[in-house]
This record gives C-alpha cells, structure tokens and sequence, in this order.
C-alpha cells in the first residue's frame, strides 16, 4: 500500500479572530492614554484586558486536532474510538446554498450522525476521501487475514 502511517490526524484549520487583535491592541491604547493621565487602576485594567485579548487571539489561532484516522477505525476528538465496522454511511456530501458551494463529512455510528465541514479541516475533500479508502481497505484486509 502507499505510503500512509497507521493512524492520521487531521486539524481543524486556524480560525481568524482578528476582531480579538484588534480589541487587544486598541485597549492597550486605551491603556497608555490612561497611564499618561495619571489613572493607574483605569491603565492597569486596561493592559489585563489587553493582555487576556491578545492571548485569546493567539490560542484561538492554533490548529486543533478534530479527527483521528487509523485502519482500526475513527474517532472525533473528545468522543470514543469507532470500530470500521461500526461506521455506515459514510461520505462526502455537497452542501450548495445560492453561489456557495462546501462539502460535509458524514458518517453515521451506533446511530448517531456525525457530520463535519470539510473547510474547517486541515485537509481537501478529495485527500480525506483517499485516506478513508486506504484506511477501511487494510481494515477489510486484516478482518480478512484473522477470519
């Protein structure tokens, strides 16, 4: 098979919070105003308020692991490992509202629908759909191998 490791994780894509920057940066103006003007606990207010926006931006700004992929099965971050076997309907579903045009991942597991947006991934429709194949065709081989 190509070169795929056992498991893959896929990361959603840095989100922009520029509305969290912008707050940040225009209180830490708010904060040297304040300063000068002698109102040291207005001032301070500010920079902490600065400080926590600022530091919002950047955590909310980092990629965060949403879906792990092995030939033994998925799992969503933050729910349990489904087996390959327990997994149906699995597939890539456009999503077309007016001009636009998105995809959604679905699956469906112990009946529970799960379903992700393709754009807020790491990774292109047409390269998760390779990895699913490769990772449910080493599953079926080594269901096949232990019968």
């Amino acid at each position: 098979m190509e070169e795929i490791p056992e498991h893959t994780i896929i990361y959603t894509r840095p989100t922009d919070h520029l509305l969290l920057l912008l707050g940040g940066l225009g209180t830490a103006l708010y904060m040297i105003f304040f300063l000068v003007q002698t109102e040291y606990l207005l001032g301070f207010s500010f920079i902490c308020l600065s400080i926590f926006l600022i530091y919002r931006y950047i955590q909310t700004s980092k990629p965060q692991p949403k879906l792990i992929l092995s030939q033994e099965g998925i799992q969503l971050i933050g729910q349990p490992f489904v087996s390959w076997a327990m997994v149906h309907g699995l597939q890539i579903r456009p999503d077309i509202k007016g001009n636009n045009y998105s995809e959604t991942f679905v699956f469906t597991n112990n009946g529970r629908i799960q379903e992700i947006p393709i754009p807020k991934l790491s990774i292109t429709s047409w390269q998760l759909e390779k990895l699913l194949e490769i990772y449910q065709e080493r599953f079926r081989v080594t269901q096949i191998v232990e019968d």
